[in-house]
């Protein structure tokens, strides 16, 4: 079991941080909320593992050791005056996170005022360290039925064309690399899963995945905050943390090119660029500026040029991947626009390249960042979220550092952030025709 060290080390990002048994945990404490959240995160490499821990959130909220099933949790957290819990699974660049939040009322703000931190973090203790188990694995009626919503969650996902258009788009672009397994595992993968290997991943995520905690809200002094979370993370495994892998760089190369068929009203197109790493905090600002202007919005290039001017899509955005550093451009559009589309995406990227655009749109793409820097401190949830980006990335800023630097951000900072951003793949849905010399044609799902 994890032991109650204390180490203490500078804050990050806005929020004060402590080391508690070797896990890091930043906190920030806030009376403008009547309410506080406790998230626990824990990191792997992704891979032939996903599976598994892609189950474990709703595997885990069937019942613990205490709580036997989810009426039973029900009626604990209704005890706790509403507080839920939150185990999440989500791939991140190259990894998988696995969060576990607590979300509750204070204790100050009630009758009597009742232990909420320590008792909904008991909750969380026993969601982790003592799920319901049979033997060495979930019990089968539960484990069947979870893999059975999984596989066809799985399966619908073709249903929807532009995720599935996503999804295949990158793991053509990233073959043999982690990136190109989905989130989920994918179908053969959760078809082959065993009731056991979810409890596996569990272990796993907690013995050896890199590990921290945040927390927000009406919280309790510090010595007090430090007590009940050194005594919840005693709960926890033994730890042995193994690093996180770093994303897979692949030197520039020339593009590739798949198209795919299948009855659909309106072609997707989905075109996968990389970009160089980048660490210098203006250098990051400029390339969030960049592909705002590509990309970002109805005041974007995509939207400007490529749908309203030359009515060449539908719909058209481009999306920034910090963590695999990616930008991801989506289309939706008739199939004889393709070519001339992907075209007049490359000559707009290559333009903003040079430098070619107006004063106006790069203070519209600004006036979009700070805005949305202004609304994170708007919740618990929002500046949670930003603060586990940062720390991820190890970006140690503040909502109010990243608006200082765009706000001091210039024509030369967005230019620099669309440097060296290259086209690797395109993929195209679409009907079924004949393809174009060169390209890969593939049914459905192949």
């Amino acid at each position: 079991m994890v032991g109650p060290t204390l180490r203490f080390m500078d804050g990050f990002a806005g929020f004060r941080t402590t080391h508690i048994a070797g896990i890091p945990v930043l906190w920030r404490a806030d009376r403008r909320f009547k309410t506080f959240r406790v998230a626990l995160y824990a990191r792997r490499t992704h891979d032939e593992r996903a599976a598994a821990r892609s189950m474990l959130p709703s595997l885990l909220l069937q019942g613990t050791e205490r709580d036997h099933n989810r009426p039973a949790l029900a009626r604990r957290m209704h005890d706790l005056y509403g507080a839920a819990v939150h185990p999440m699974s989500s791939k991140v660049g190259e990894s998988h996170l696995l969060c576990f939040a607590l979300d509750s009322v204070s204790g100050r703000c009630l009758p009597d005022r009742p232990d909420q931190l320590g008792d909904g973090l008991g909750l969380l203790a026993d969601l982790l360290a003592r799920p319901r188990l049979d033997g060495d694995g979930f019990p089968s009626d539960v484990f069947d039925l979870e893999r059975a919503q999984t596989l066809n969650m799985i399966r619908t996902l073709a249903d929807d064309k532009g995720s599935y258009a996503m999804e295949r788009a990158i793991a053509c672009a990233c073959e043999g690399e982690p990136m190109a397994i989905p989130e989920h595992g994918g179908l053969e993968a959760v078809e082959k899963l065993g009731r056991a290997d979810p409890e596996v991943a569990r272990r796993d995520f907690l013995t050896h995945g890199a590990m921290w905690a945040v927390a927000m809200g009406d919280l309790p002094d510090e010595s007090e905050l430090e007590a009940k979370i050194s005594a919840f993370l005693a709960e926890l495994p033994e730890r042995d943390e193994q690093p996180v892998a770093p994303a897979v760089v692949v030197p520039e190369r020339d593009a590739t090119r798949t198209r795919e068929t299948t009855d659909l009203r309106q072609s997707k197109l989905v075109m996968v660029f990389r970009a160089p790493k980048q660490t210098d905090g203006q250098e990051r600002v400029g390339r969030n500026l960049f592909v705002s202007m590509f990309g970002g919005g109805a005041h974007s290039r995509l939207f400007q040029e490529v749908r309203e001017k030359r009515s060449l899509a539908y719909y058209a955005s481009a999306g920034l991947d910090r963590h695999k550093d990616f930008v991801l451009v989506q289309v939706g559009l008739d199939r004889d626009s393709i070519e001339a589309a992907e075209t007049e995406i490359l000559n707009q990227l290559a333009a903003l390249q040079r430098g070619e655009f107006e004063d106006r749109e790069l203070d519209t793409a600004r006036s979009m960042m700070l805005s949305s820097l202004r609304t994170v401190d708007d919740s618990i949830g929002q500046r949670v979220r930003f603060t586990t980006e940062q720390w991820m990335q190890q970006n140690d800023r503040s909502p109010e550092d990243v608006s200082r630097l765009c706000a001091a951000a210039t024509k030369d900072h967005a230019v620099a952030g669309g440097a060296g951003i290259w086209l690797d793949h395109s993929y195209v849905l679409t009907t079924a025709r004949e393809t174009a010399h060169g390209e890969t044609a593939h049914g459905e799902g192949s």
